[in-house]
């Protein structure tokens, strides 16, 4: 009796392995499957880009940061986002240039003040360091552990995955 057939099979070796078809590959043709795929979307996504700044250029030749648009008919538009990240250099260098900045008058300090702005990160060495503490049972760990849960919120990233090769012998 096929499985296929929609009648339920009587012997328990007719049952499909698995409504998975994934659960039916050993551990090789999964990770090798998975690697495929995997390979496929960093292709797709490269050509993707490639392809998606050519008709930007082609179609924006004068494009500008911000929201470009090109009527195309029809009520259709097309729509370029242009955007640039502006990284600053190390805390040092930053404050170096703003003390610069500043010494150029009053309008030199006012510029400064407002040009950057400092924003907090979180140092999970530190973070470890007082986890420890707190498990070894130093109370003053444990109590800066509890004020911290009140500014901190701990989401689960994505999850990553990686097949690495051997180093090749030279």
């Amino acid at each position: 009796m096929s499985w296929n057939s929609g009648a339920w099979p009587n012997n328990p070796q007719d049952l499909p392995k698995s409504l998975n078809p994934w659960d039916n590959m050993n551990e090789d043709q999964l990770l090798l499957e998975w690697q495929k795929k995997k390979d496929a979307i960093e292709v797709a996504k490269a050509e993707e880009m490639d392809l998606r700044k050519y008709i930007v250029k082609r179609e924006f030749p004068k494009a500008q940061e911000g929201t470009n648009t090109k009527e195309l008919g029809q009520g259709y538009q097309l729509k370029a986002g242009i955007k640039y990240n502006y990284n600053l250099a190390d805390n040092d260098t930053v404050e170096d240039c703003l003390n610069k900045i500043s010494k150029l008058g009053n309008e030199g300090t006012f510029i400064a003040e407002r040009l950057v702005s400092w924003t907090p990160s979180f140092k999970l060495t530190e973070y470890r360091v007082i986890q420890e503490e707190a498990s070894k049972g130093e109370k003053q760990a444990q109590q800066i552990l509890d004020i911290i849960t009140e500014m901190l919120t701990i989401k689960e990233a994505a999850l990553t995955l990686e097949i690495k090769a051997p180093k090749s012998k030279k």
